[in-house]
């Protein structure tokens, strides 16, 4: 039975909480001079404003998109969609680098990394285990620490070993 929630969670790097509370300070310093009683209210609305503007510059609609579809169990329909965001993000891998700068996310894990965990999560929904293990193992060379593709790469090989076994008997 398929899940309707992508297997591939984010944590928190507290570290990348950093440049935010120093762009908020830095907008409390701007700010109290002008206003001494409002300038805490002034600096978090004008913050919310650069994230959101942030993210509507660095994050492509097919990262929206291709999470969305994966919570629909559209696990067929997200393939191609997170394949964009994969090459959007290979494409621009300054923007996954510094995306703490640039106030889009305090993920631990960057988007390209699990853009290509929720690739392989895909294909594993809809039966096709071959593609989703070699995605996995790729992701394993790529980033080694991986916990997610650990797991499912140790859970398909457990799967694989009592198929195989239940076919012998």
């Amino acid at each position: 039975m398929a899940s309707k929630v992508a297997f591939v969670k984010q944590e928190i790097n507290w570290f990348a909480l950093l440049p935010k509370l120093l762009v908020i300070g830095l907008l409390c310093l701007c700010f109290y001079p002008i206003d001494k009683r409002d300038f805490l209210f002034i600096a978090l609305f004008i913050f919310i404003l650069l994230t959101l503007l942030a993210r509507w510059l660095f994050f492509p609609n097919v990262l929206y998109e291709g999470i969305q579809l994966i919570r629909e169990a559209k696990f067929q329909e997200a393939i191609p969609v997170i394949q964009k965001t994969i090459d959007y993000y290979q494409q621009k891998s300054w923007i996954d680098k510094y995306r703490f700068w640039l106030l889009i996310s305090s993920a631990k894990r960057s988007i390209t990394e699990s853009s290509i965990c929720n690739l392989g999560y895909c294909y594993l929904q809809i039966g096709q285990v071959k593609q989703a293990k070699e995605i996995y193992e790729n992701v394993l060379r790529q980033y080694p620490e991986n916990i997610n593709a650990k797991n499912m790469l140790n859970t398909i090989n457990i799967v694989s070993r009592d198929t195989e076994a239940n076919m012998t008997t």
